[in-house]
Formats: structure tokens, C-alpha cells, sequence
């Protein structure tokens, strides 16, 4: 016969005391902790970012993680306590370019922010400090030690002993990370769309999959690591009690002083960020606020003892969960198989199919208002408009004639929402550019990996059309733009392009068909404005002439044009 540890008894009288008294009402949650047993493991990569390198062997005593992160209804408790103040300083802007907005101090708080709506979503707009104080508060009121996990704690217990890309698995085209957190995923990229005109296409574009949520949302909403610990990925990112470093030193026995720096490290990125590798890491400012950044608590007491008021606590959020399941808003489905079919010569016709979300009452139909609209990023409503709306028995659209590169895209409507837009249906007329001549990037007949941006004409500058990439430092893809060239005569050309990269070296390869023409270098010393210091060898006739870009570390590039004239 099982018996019951002595302790857990004494806290479960004391739990149904708790839960029957209504004159009871304790000024503190405890949270609730898993114990995580000792262990080695490898911290960091050798892959991508130097930043998150040298990998090394680390050792990691026992210790308690928090299941969650800190909620607003527990900081609440430590300020209702204590008078403790936050500055109402964090900036919680949102725009059409994301969080890039205008950079002025904000007004937000951790109890007034714009993606607040629940006492059980974790508590941002803090600073690290007031973490820390958070911790030493809830360590007196307990009798219980709490302090936040080292990223070496917290990279162990995120990884759970599991060696794949993610704890869940390696999960290659990211279908099952929406089961695991709350990510970039087909509902943030439409509620952005909808209130702010802000799009993940050609940003790091969104996972298609449904998470269910746009913004941050309740805690433990998603499926647990294999320790127990939720929301480790996505959701919020959460400051740890360690110092940043641009690389790990592994020859010094002991880190930075973690009172003596400005900048800390924080793990697990957000609802604004794709999943990342588990050793993926970034800084902030220890004494600015930010939207979107947490903690959870830690301590070096490993036992089994749970306070009254954790399971008061855990009973009311799964009461939460269970209320934002049922009330949360649900978008229909894309529709799919969206394609251009020939009717009689000169005549086509728009095709899907029908949906089978019995909300859906018509399709709108969109067109797109440049012959470049398939190769831009951002939201699509900027470069297509609605041509019609047609009954949700239709599933075809008949089309006046079509011009080349004119491109559709269908959208289902309920009485409440709409989907995202559908693939594009384009009607294919690659245009040819000529040798000698210059190439724009919006006649590109391919991209791969890549989108187009635009920026508006203003008074002293004209109006750029431009691609335009964010490479981070992990599953890097290379990246491709095709074009269709007639080469006047062959002859060695000397190539100018307009261009910009964060870093020195190779920026691009260029490429004839298969055939490796010449690696093209940027160094911003310069190739400030545009290059012209390059030349290649090209053969008369049509080609499809292409450049390929990748990288294994950050990057931030922008290419406006190549330009090929014949070489004296």
C-alpha cells in the first residue's frame, strides 16, 4: 500500500483548509515547481551564431523549475504586499512594420499593456531587478529560496535530455510546434493583418499551423516538455540570472557577476518568433521594461512538498484554460487548390475548392494591382484588391482578359471573420532583360527564400523596389532569384549591383544555368552606395541567369539591382 509522505500530508489538510475557508486568503502564491534531477549536457553550438558557441559539456546540480512562468495574478500579490512600483515606462507598439515604430519611451505597464486580458497571462513590462525582488519577496513570505535559473539551468531543463532540434522532435516543416507553444502562426499572422496592416510574409514569414492565439496568451496552454515544464518555447521569452557574453568562455570557472552587468541573457523567444533551437539566446537591458519578456522562478530546494496555495492556483487555471478554449476566436481554413484554368482561347477561369467550415458564406476575389504583387512581402492587401465576392456555393470566377503576371488570390468569408489569403494563382509571362542593361529585382521569374519590399518615394528619394532578407543564425536556406536574360553578344561584362549586407565577404553567387560564374563580394567601405568593381564572362543568347545567397550566421541584406555593361 502506498503511503503518503509526511510533509505532502500536512499541506493537503492544510489545502482543503484553504479551499473551504472564504475568511482565508492568503498574500502570496507559491508556484508550482518540478524537480529536476542532476545532469550533463551540451550547452550551446558550434552552428550558426557565434554567439551561442563553443559547445561544452556542462554539469547541472538538482534543482526546481517553475511549471510556468510568473502570472500577473501572482506579481500582483508581491505589489499589493509590498507598494513595490514599476515604471508604467514599456512600449508596447505595434504598426505595420511590426515593433518598429516611432522610438519614444512608452506608457504600457504589467498591468496595462495591449495583450493583456487575463490575470493567468505572465506578467511582462518588468525589469530584471524587479524579478530578482519578485524572488527575494515570495522567498520570505514562503521560508522557501527562489531565484531565476541560469541559462545553463534553463538550456538542461528546455532540451529534457532530448537530443532533436526541438523537445518535441525535429519536426522539419514545423506542422507540430503549434501543439508545444504559441508561435508566429496562421492566427498571428491574421489579427496583425487585421489591426495593424503588419504581416510575417517576407519578415520571417509564420508557421501553418494553428495555435490559436495572435499575442501572448493564458500560461500552459500548449503541450508540456518532456519535464513537466510548459511554454519553454514561444509565448513570452523569459530573463535568466546570467550575464551576456558574445561567446562562452569555457576557461573561466565561474560567470560574470551577475550584479555587475547591464545587459542579461533571455531564452525562449516569443509569440513573435518561429521556434529556435534550444541554445538559442539574446539580450536585453536589465533596466528597461519590454513587452513580451517574463521569468519563471527557480530554487535549489528539490522536494516534493506543495503549498496550499499552489493548488489553489493550479485550480483556477485550468478554470482559465478551459474559458479561453471555449471563448477564443476561430478563423476559417485558406481556401486551397486555387489555380488558373484555360476555357476557350484567350478566356480563363479561377478555380478552388469549396470549403467545408459550414460558417463560410462567400469568397471574396482579389487581383493584383502591379505584375510584381506575387514576389512582394508584407500584406497582401497592399498590392491586390477585391474584384468581386461571389456566393459560397461557387467555387470558379469567370476572368476578363489577363495581362502578363496578373496574379489572384481567394479569401473565405464568414459573418465574422476571414481566412488568410490562398496561394497565388498566377498568369506566367517572364519578362526578358536585356545584356547589356540593368536588372531590377522586381522582374525576378523566381524567388526562393525571399520576398520583395517596397519603399515609398519621399521628397529626396525615390521610390525603391528591393528584395530584402532577415537571415538568423540557424536553419539557414539558401536562398535564390531567378531572371530571363538575352546576352547581346558574349564577352567579358563588368557587373554593378546595388546593394547592402551587415557583413564583409561574399555577398551573392552568381550563376549561368548551372554553371558558377563568379562569387560577388560586398565590403561596405566600399561598396557603400553600388558596387562596380566585379566582372564576369557571359555567352550571347537567352539565359536564365540566377544569384544564391547563404549564410551561417545573422544577416540583414538588400539587393536593388544588377547591371551589366561591356567590358572595356
Amino acid at each position: 500500500m502506498a503511503t503518503i509522505n509526511p510533509k505532502i500530508k500536512v499541506n493537503l489538510i492544510g489545502t482543503l483548509l484553504f479551499l473551504s475557508s472564504n475568511s482565508f486568503a492568503a498574500d502570496y502564491i507559491a508556484p508550482p515547481m518540478v524537480n529536476i534531477s542532476e545532469g550533463s549536457f551540451t550547452m550551446g553550438s558550434n552552428v550558426g551564431n557565434k554567439r551561442v558557441g563553443p559547445a561544452h559539456e556542462v554539469k547541472i546540480s538538482a534543482f526546481q523549475l517553475a511549471r510556468y512562468h510568473v502570472t500577473v495574478k501572482e506579481f500582483k500579490k508581491f505589489v499589493n504586499d509590498t507598494g513595490y512600483e514599476v515604471p508604467a515606462t514599456c512600449n508596447d507598439y505595434i504598426g505595420e512594420n511590426w515593433m518598429n515604430g516611432p522610438d519614444v519611451e512608452g506608457t504600457a505597464s504589467w498591468k496595462d499593456n495591449k495583450h493583456l486580458f487575463s490575470e493567468f497571462q505572465p506578467v511582462t513590462c518588468i525589469r530584471y531587478d524587479d524579478a530578482v525582488n519578485y524572488a527575494n519577496w515570495l522567498s520570505k513570505k514562503t521560508g522557501k529560496p527562489y531565484r531565476l535559473p541560469t541559462e545553463q539551468e534553463w538550456e538542461y531543463a528546455t532540451k529534457a535530455n532530448t537530443t532533436s532540434r526541438f523537445f518535441w522532435g525535429d519536426d522539419p516543416d514545423l506542422t507540430q510546434a503549434c501543439q508545444y507553444g504559441n508561435f508566429p502562426d496562421n492566427y498571428g499572422e491574421y489579427f496583425p493583418n487585421q489591426q495593424y496592416g503588419a504581416s510575417y510574409v517576407g519578415f520571417w514569414d509564420y508557421l501553418n499551423c494553428n495555435d490559436y492565439e495572435p499575442y501572448t496568451t493564458l500560461v500552459g496552454m500548449y503541450r508540456a516538455n518532456p519535464f513537466g515544464l510548459y511554454d519553454m518555447l514561444g509565448n513570452v521569452s523569459e530573463m535568466v540570472a546570467s550575464c551576456w557574453v558574445e561567446q562562452y568562455d569555457v576557461s573561466v570557472a565561474k560567470p560574470k557577476d551577475i550584479d555587475k552587468c547591464d545587459m542579461v541573457v533571455h531564452r525562449g523567444f516569443g509569440w513573435h518568433s518561429p521556434p529556435k533551437p534550444h541554445y538559442e539566446k539574446w539580450r536585453i537591458d536589465r533596466n528597461i521594461p519590454f513587452d513580451g519578456v517574463s521569468f519563471r522562478l527557480a530554487s535549489d530546494i528539490v522536494n516534493d512538498d506543495i503549498d496550499a496555495t499552489t493548488i489553489a492556483f493550479e485550480n483556477q487555471l485550468i478554470e482559465a484554460q478551459k474559458q479561453r478554449r471555449l471563448t477564443r476566436p476561430i478563423i476559417p481554413d485558406t481556401p486551397s487548390h486555387v489555380y488558373l484554368k484555360s476555357v476557350v482561347s484567350g478566356q480563363y477561369e479561377l478555380h478552388w475548392s469549396p470549403s467545408k467550415d459550414n460558417r463560410v458564406v462567400a469568397y471574396d476575389i482579389y487581383r493584383s494591382t502591379t505584375d510584381y504583387a506575387h514576389h512582394m512581402g508584407k500584406y497582401f492587401k497592399n498590392y491586390y484588391s477585391k474584384v468581386a465576392s461571389v456566393t459560397k456555393n461557387q467555387s470558379s470566377f469567370k476572368l476578363d482578359s489577363l495581362t502578363a503576371n496578373t496574379s489572384f488570390r481567394v479569401v473565405a468569408v464568414t459573418d465574422e471573420f476571414t481566412s488568410l489569403p490562398s496561394n497565388i494563382a498566377l498568369f506566367d509571362s517572364p519578362s526578358v532583360q536585356k545584356i547589356p542593361g540593368k536588372i531590377e529585382a522586381k522582374y525576378a521569374t523566381k524567388l526562393h527564400g525571399v520576398l520583395l519590399e517596397k519603399r515609398e518615394a519621399k521628397k529626396d528619394k525615390q521610390e525603391r523596389i528591393y528584395l530584402s532578407k532577415l537571415m538568423q543564425g540557424h536553419d539557414q536556406n539558401t536562398v535564390i532569384a531567378k531572371f530571363k536574360v538575352n546576352v547581346e553578344e558574349s564577352g567579358f561584362y563588368q557587373l554593378n549591383y546595388s546593394g547592402y549586407s551587415t557583413r564583409s565577404g561574399t555577398l551573392f553567387k552568381l550563376w549561368s544555368g548551372n554553371k558558377l560564374l563568379s562569387d560577388i563580394d560586398y565590403d561596405p567601405n566600399i561598396d557603400d552606395k553600388s558596387s562596380n568593381r566585379h566582372q564576369v564572362y557571359l555567352e550571347m543568347g537567352l539565359h536564365d541567369l540566377q544569384f544564391s545567397i547563404q549564410r551561417e550566421g545573422f544577416d540583414w541584406w538588400e539587393l536593388d539591382w544588377l547591371e551589366f555593361k561591356k567590358a572595356n
